[in-house]
């Protein structure tokens, strides 16, 4: 097979490259990736280069922010673009040419400005902006948000609300804004950014109530469902169900259609939506619980268990060489990415066939692995479904994944945390941060990490936001006074509520994870226990204690 071959002759070029830091000569060939971005970064800070090498090297940048590009600019400081208009600020700016008036003359930038000045440029710039003039003047009245919304004028109104200082949106934004325009101002550019900062920190109740006029037909996906989660917080259930409906509708994602199905059980406490939510295939929160409620068939998952422990003529721990095979996947149809697992097909590179065969299946296969290793024997089954569940959330347990703030591994730890476990906490000899590439050594850091985490977390769901978010987000999170008490919707409208997407969704993919490694090992959990437990301190958390 073609690509089989094609396989062979790369895993035996990158093996014989492999080195912890790369030098200038065996980096420059190597083709775009995130490897090769955590590579550049790492030999600008360890390594011995040119600037022109650098130069060269940051042309090949895969992801052109972060840390990497912050270590270019570094070596290669970027030229600040000129101003058009060099000295003019707010106190001088009707001194100004017209072109810069117009320029400088933003909504954030007026802001600044009396009443009296907004007018001069009102009157300098009505012949040639009418529109920016028409602006300035209504940054004059009384209320300029409601001015803004008589006008239609969706753009500066979100203009107008992003450059308000918290004060000030208070008092603007809560009056009563017609329905029509809250519709239109749903489609304008930079609306969901409002929404989900609003809605998610809980900010801005009289501005919120308006979002309860938006037609939920002109909605769609996680918008949709963040307006239902805005009406449940302001009480209106009715409205709630419909915009989950619509989210429902439009998802893409069955874990995410179950997410609206299982609010619309609890708006309606209607069991159609349980018995749908127990007939669904899909391993997440929602279907597990609608199981533990009123029974159904068990989810279909996938547990390959492979006798063979190495794979021949291939290094896991190589990120370039994982990079390169993944790249081979593009072309591949069902058939191919089928046979080509096979080949991986043994303990430590059971990740990798995974993949394939996830991707041989339209993805809508669930596989949950369980590899051996040394480092697993002898704990709890708690704490192995723990590291399992990260795991398969983290990397679906491919040792040489990089990801674009350069974790690193299976477990994906941060350069800076693998560097004070391994030569400070376990006192590694010789130990080097790509040594987290390592199946043993990945799985060895989880479990210390987690003993830190156990001193603190009791509860899968908050080790969870912890392991992704941080100790310090999670204690933040769990003690504030609105967050997983006892009440109406709780715990699911606190888990709904966790205000960054990544550790949000992160939080409940683990804990499916989790309920499920737990009865592949044997200690069979109920995730209607766990949820009951989220609101009783005692069991989950030693902050709220």
């Amino acid at each position: 097979m073609v690509l089989l071959r094609h396989f062979s002759i790369l895993s035996l070029v990158c093996v014989a490259l492999l080195a912890k830091i790369y030098t200038y000569e065996e980096l420059k060939n190597e083709p775009k990736s995130l490897a090769k971005d955590y590579y550049i970064n790492r030999l600008i800070n360890e390594g011995s280069y040119t600037k022109e090498q650098i130069a060269d090297l940051s042309r090949d940048v895969f992801r052109k922010a972060g840390l990497v590009q912050k270590s270019i600019d570094k070596i290669l400081p970027p030229k600040a673009a000129p101003s058009k208009c060099p000295g003019v600020n707010a106190k001088n700016i009707t001194q100004a040419n017209l072109t810069c008036q117009n320029l400088l003359t933003s909504i954030s930038f007026s802001l600044k400005l009396d009443n009296h000045t907004r007018e001069i440029l009102a009157a300098n710039l009505a012949k040639t902006n009418p529109e920016k003039s028409k602006i300035l003047l209504v940054l004059n009245e009384a209320n300029p948000a409601k001015a803004f919304a008589n006008l239609n004028d969706t753009k500066s109104f979100l203009e107008l609300f992003n450059a308000s200082s918290p004060q000030n949106k208070s008092i603007l934004f809560s009056e009563s804004f017609d329905a029509n325009f809250m519709t239109k101002l749903y489609s304008q550019k930079g609306f969901t950014n409002l929404l989900n900062d609003i809605v998610f920190n809980k900010k801005y109740e009289g501005f919120r109530r308006n979002l309860l006029s938006i037609d939920p037909a002109v909605t769609e996906k996680s918008d949709a469902f963040t307006l239902g989660l805005n009406a449940i917080l302001l009480g209106q259930d009715d409205i709630a169900f419909s915009l989950f409906a619509r989210a429902k509708s439009t998802f893409e994602r069955a874990w995410q259609r179950d997410n609206a199905t299982f609010w619309q059980y609890q708006i309606s406490k209607n069991e159609s939506f349980l018995k749908e939510l127990s007939a669904s295939k899909d391993a997440n929160i929602y279907s597990l619980y609608a199981r533990d409620l009123i029974g159904g068939k068990p989810l279909e998952v996938i547990v390959p268990r492979p006798n063979k422990q190495n794979i021949e003529n291939f290094d896991v721990s190589d990120p370039f060489l994982w990079n390169k095979t993944t790249s081979l996947a593009k072309d591949m149809n069902a058939t191919q990415a089928s046979e080509f697992a096979k080949k991986f097909y043994t303990n430590e590179s059971i990740g990798a066939y995974a993949y394939f065969m996830q991707k041989a299946h339209g993805w809508e296969k669930q596989y949950f692995l369980m590899p051996s290793s040394p480092e697993l024997e002898g704990i709890s089954n708690e704490r192995k479904s723990m590291i399992y569940a990260l795991a398969r959330q983290e990397s679906l347990f491919i040792p040489s994944v990089v990801s674009t703030s350069y974790a690193l591994g299976m477990m994906q730890f941060m350069p800076f945390l693998a560097n004070a476990i391994g030569k400070k906490e376990l006192k590694i000899p010789n130990f080097d941060q790509d040594d987290l590439f390592k199946t043993d050594i990945a799985f060895k850091f989880a479990n210390h990490h987690l003993n830190y985490l156990d001193k603190f977390l009791y509860h899968p769901l908050f080790t969870a936001y912890a392991y992704n978010g941080g100790i310090g987000f999670t204690k933040n999170l769990i003690t504030r006074d609105d967050m997983f008490k006892e009440g109406k919707f709780e715990p699911f409208l606190s888990i709904e509520l966790v205000s960054v997407a990544e550790t949000r969704n992160y939080g409940k993919k683990v804990l499916a994870n989790y309920v499920i490694y737990m009865a592949l090992t044997g200690s069979n959990i109920k995730i209607s226990q766990l949820f009951e437990n989220l609101t009783k301190p005692a069991l989950t958390d030693k902050f709220r204690n």
